[in-house]
């Protein structure tokens, strides 16, 4: 998002003009008896943050990109979307209460599109987190954030749909996104997106410019995986099994005996990669990795590369009408 006029002012270090770090008050409830999003804001509001990316010029620092965040952990951790921070050298965060604390980045993961800064000497509170597997189409959520640098708005809306992964170029690699038709704007990117208890389920993301109310938040617990990574190494490290799937039809699921579509076909096998060595075939399908139910062929891309390099996994699959396992050793991807 581009800089608005008078960020400079906005974003200056210390702000005296801090209002105070308090929760805005609760309503006393919901009369049409859904959830009461009034009280929803007052317990997560504290915990989202704006985040401005920028340089420091003369001694003034000038933000270039604005987005969201929210408070991760005690230790001052706080989560925001990778390409909230862009180019920027320095970056800064602006609380609840207006105060604005200098940030350092701790990691970054573009292809996931997470980012963790940390905030030292600064007492913030964590966000509750939930879980997007508990999530269902119809199911109300709130989006929290500084839409266009209009800090800690909350719009509402429903779980559109799950599991989405046709969003247009320019998207993250790596995505089984929520949709929702909470409102989305530039500068939310990075807030969090919450369920009727206030709990954080999703990361808003991205959203489609030729479209109204298509907006789409990364599943809180893919965030976790790469969190931990950023917070442990600075870095996410995917995995590489080398093995290309793709859909299984209806006529190659009756031959292999499966009630259905399950599963995911081999559609091709990269030469001397983790795949061969472990003598996966093109055709076969695979039922199973790890500990984890292969439903489609999406379900994969992200169960390979959340798995460390080095684990050994196995794999459950049918080749013909023969029920196979097979181990297979993750390599480290490379890009």
């Amino acid at each position: 998002m581009a800089a608005p006029a008078g960020a400079s002012e906005q974003w200056a270090l210390p702000d005296e003009t801090a209002r105070p770090e308090t929760a805005p008050a609760a309503s006393a409830g919901n009369p049409v008896g859904g959830p009461d999003f009034a009280a929803v804001f007052a317990r997560v509001a504290p915990s989202v943050v704006g985040v401005a990316s920028g340089r420091t010029v003369d001694g003034r620092f000038e933000p270039a990109h604005f987005g969201s965040g929210f408070v991760w952990d005690d230790a001052g951790h706080v989560v925001t979307s990778d390409h909230v921070l862009a180019r920027g050298e320095v970056v800064r965060v602006r609380t609840y209460g207006g105060r604005v604390h200098a940030a350092r980045v701790t990691g970054r993961d573009e292809a996931t599109d997470v980012a963790l800064l940390v905030v030292e000497g600064a007492t913030l509170k964590p966000a509750p987190r939930g879980s997007a597997r508990d999530l269902r189409p119809g199911q109300w959520v709130a989006a929290i954030g500084n839409p266009y640098g209009m800090d800690h708005s909350i719009t509402v809306g429903v779980v559109s749909a799950l599991g989405r992964n046709n969003l247009p170029p320019g998207a993250p690699r790596y995505t089984d996104f929520v949709q929702t038709d909470a409102s989305v704007n530039p500068g939310s990117s990075g807030g969090p997106l919450v369920d009727g208890h206030g709990r954080v389920v999703a990361v808003s993301t991205a959203m489609l410019d030729r479209g109204q109310g298509l907006a789409f938040a990364t599943p809180i617990d893919m965030v976790a995986t790469v969190v931990g990574a950023l917070a442990a190494h600075g870095r996410f490290e995917r995995g590489f099994a080398g093995f290309v799937p793709r859909a299984v039809t209806v006529a190659e699921a009756r031959g292999a005996g499966l009630n259905g579509r399950q599963g995911a076909r081999v559609n091709r096998v990269v030469p001397g990669g983790p795949a061969e060595r472990a003598g996966l075939a093109v055709g076969d399908i695979i039922l199973r990795f790890g500990a984890a139910e292969v439903a489609r062929p999406d379900d994969l891309p992200w169960l390979i590369a959340a798995t460390r390099p080095g684990t050994r996994v196995p794999l459950e699959l049918v080749r013909g009408a023969e029920r196979l396992r097979l181990e297979l050793v993750v390599d480290r991807a490379t890009d």
